[in-house]
């Protein structure tokens, strides 16, 4: 009689842990049979990419004395992805650029840019990060006005050798309108002096901090 009930009652007390074991998630990557894995995000239909930055610009060498240790500046940049790598991105693109190193005369340094760039993003749902490298030309002026002190104008102007590299990451905000920040190396390189006393100013270039805007389409 014992056996019997044991035989009948023991099932009963085993369904608790068996309904703890069923509750227990699933691993991770776990599919069902019959069932096929997700497929991957499609790649964006968004190819081009239109920004417009303000830039805040920094010597990256010495600068004639009577210059402000940072200047100001702004640029647009046109990019499109032309291979895609899951949800990252390879392309080519194009920046121009404008930076000035002022004084509060009439006195600056400026550097005119433009460089053909290679460019990879990615898409991460509304953050996309990217990292662009490329070579050009920056048009080099440095502005000193007369002086009682100097009665001689100094005007240099010199078309010179650039290379940037520069990173990161915009944030979409609306359809097809993203807000993003970053930050690049213009180096350019010369061997002209100007000032007095000389300084080789045109090179090793600048960095700037860079705040824009950009849309996709």
């Amino acid at each position: 009689m014992v056996i019997v009930q044991l035989l009948v009652f023991a099932p009963l007390l085993l369904l608790p842990a068996l309904a703890r074991a069923q509750a227990e998630p699933a691993p991770p990557g776990y599919v069902p049979p019959g069932q096929r894995e997700p497929e991957p995000p499609p790649p964006s239909p968004y190819k081009w990419h239109l920004a417009a930055n303000a830039r805040l610009a920094v010597p990256l060498g010495p600068t004639p004395p009577n210059l402000a240790p940072v200047g100001w500046g702004g640029g647009v940049q046109l990019t499109r992805a032309l291979v895609e790598l899951g949800r990252a991105r390879f392309g080519v693109g194009g920046d121009f650029g404008y930076q000035r190193i002022p004084h509060a005369s009439d006195e600056y340094l400026s550097h005119m840019t433009f460089a053909a760039l290679a460019v990879l993003d990615g898409i991460f749902g509304r953050v996309r990060p990217w990292i662009t490298a490329g070579a050009g030309l920056s048009v080099a002026e440095y502005r000193k006005p007369a002086t009682e002190a100097m009665p001689t104008a100094i005007n240099v102007d010199a078309v010179v050798p650039l290379v940037e590299l520069a990173l990161g990451l915009d944030v979409e905000i609306a359809r097809n309108v993203d807000i993003g920040v970053g930050g690049a190396l213009d180096l350019t390189f010369s061997s002209l002096t100007v000032g007095a006393p000389p300084v080789q100013a045109f090179q090793p270039g600048l960095f700037s901090a860079r705040l824009g805007i950009g849309f996709r389409f």
